[in-house]
């Protein structure tokens, strides 16, 4: 059986879903003044193929464990995105990483791969562990997050360092849309480790200490890893923007590590503006 975090991140996945979407939407009359938002508990069991007392079960945290074509059925209902329909699998026991039982496995980073960060010299590029803490780095990483090695602990975490440290905060264009992205993407990361004391730690903390992630995290938005562009205001090296990919690769111990790499947009001068910026910066280490 599900565990009661589990079947509770559910239940609320569920409500919001089932909120947000209006019955003009999937062809069915508005009918007579509905006391709530979005669809009834009865109009998403009917179009799922299951009886309105076993979807309710599933939004009242009940003991029970739905299977996976069940799931796919309600996914198929509430018109959930191909991220939407991944997280809600997941949380019900059916994601490729579940094998884990919902425990946290740091893993350890290859030489190989210390080495090939290390030829980057004008890219950033760090890895990621399951809850973004940032395991390894190359020197360029400095111009996004400073020096790593003055941080310990949860301090040299990328989501921790995106809303809570200043300077990164401070230097990231269009800061607001790229944390959102953000959380939608722990999102979808944390229905894998939903009983994890460790993992939960980092959003109990978030939630304490930022508004902003605790209004996000509330809204169980999520969203698949995708490569895009982000733009920095750095203080020293000026405006520099980044082609940034996520890849996906494997630790020492075989668990899956994220490999983020951030290469100087073509049609800018960021390229000239991080050549400028590593020179100096060596210049000044050996001075």
């Amino acid at each position: 059986m599900l565990s009661i975090d589990r079947r509770s991140e559910i239940a609320t996945f569920l409500r919001i879903r089932r909120a947000r979407l209006q019955p003009e939407q999937l062809g069915l009359p508005r009918g007579t003044r509905r006391r709530t938002p979005g669809l009834r508990r009865e109009e998403v069991a009917e179009m799922a193929g299951i009886s309105t007392e076993w979807y309710a079960w599933l939004e009242q945290r009940r003991n029970v464990h739905p299977s996976m074509d069940t799931l796919q059925c309600i996914a198929d209902a509430l018109k959930l995105e191909p991220a939407e329909r991944q997280h809600l699998l997941i949380l019900g026991g059916y994601g490729p990483e579940n094998g884990s039982n919902g425990v946290v496995h740091e893993a350890g980073v290859s030489p190989p791969l210390q080495r090939l960060m290390d030829q980057l010299e004008c890219c950033p590029a760090w890895i990621m562990g399951a809850r973004s803490d940032i395991l390894a780095w190359n020197r360029a990483a400095t111009v996004i997050h400073g020096d790593l090695h003055a941080r310990q602990g949860i301090e040299r975490n990328g989501i921790h360092g995106l809303f809570l440290n200043p300077r990164m905060r401070s230097m990231l264009l269009d800061w607001e849309a790229h944390a959102r992205d953000c959380v939608a993407k722990l999102r979808l990361i944390y229905a894998n480790y939903v009983e994890d004391p460790w993992f939960n730690e980092l959003i109990a903390l978030l939630q304490a200490r930022s508004p902003e992630f605790a209004m996000w995290w509330e809204e169980h938005d999520v969203q698949l890893p995708q490569d895009g562009v982000k733009v920095y205001q750095h203080p020293e090296a000026g405006r520099l923007s980044f082609d940034y990919a996520i890849l996906r690769v494997a630790g020492s111990n075989g668990v899956p590590l994220q490999l983020i790499t951030y290469v100087p947009t073509s049609d800018t001068d960021t390229q000239q503006r991080m050549e400028t910026f590593m020179r100096r910066s060596a210049e000044a280490i050996h001075a």
